[in-house]
């Protein structure tokens, strides 16, 4: 079963790693990005960053989302991290059983525009995936911890 699907330009740290995955019960981490797919180096250190007990799988996204597919249903809970909103974009709209999208981490870098939490910074690409997956329907909503406070992108009005 699909928990969460989480943008975090961190991938795995210690809010992921222990507070998302143990609230969540999670046995196992999707990790859905082109790049690190192709990284042995970054995929060996993100493995030993992850939760004992859990298992990491990183894929590019084509290929995380026939994996996501096949555990919409399954007992094994699953949580899926890219570290950039257009991927997220593109599993959740290729997969809509999926309903929600998390804005975790994602550091103010030169193509930000908004900072809309402390630790979320977003660029105008990225708001503008974010309204799209709003008005699909979709729910977006930025939490940094499990424990945190809900909040929603649409609430933000951004254009």
């Amino acid at each position: 079963m699909i928990k969460l699907l989480r943008v975090d330009d961190r991938l795995i740290h210690g809010a992921v790693g222990f507070s998302w995955t143990k609230q969540l019960s999670i046995h196992m981490i999707i990790l859905a990005n082109d790049a690190i797919a192709k990284d042995d180096f970054q995929k060996m250190t993100l493995d030993i960053a992850k939760p004992r007990g859990t298992k990491l799988i990183c894929e590019s996204v084509e290929k995380a989302k026939a994996l996501i597919r096949t555990h919409l249903k399954s007992s094994t809970n699953v949580m899926i991290i890219t570290n950039n909103i257009p991927d997220a974009y593109q599993i959740l709209t290729d997969i809509p059983e999926i309903g929600s999208l998390n804005l975790g981490g994602i550091r103010k870098n030169a193509e930000t525009k908004e900072n809309l939490i402390g630790a979320i910074a977003v660029s105008q690409n990225d708001i503008d995936l974010c309204n799209k997956l709003v008005s699909g329907g979709f729910e977006v909503e930025l939490r940094l911890i499990p424990d945190g406070k809900k909040t929603y992108f649409k609430d933000y009005k951004l254009q």
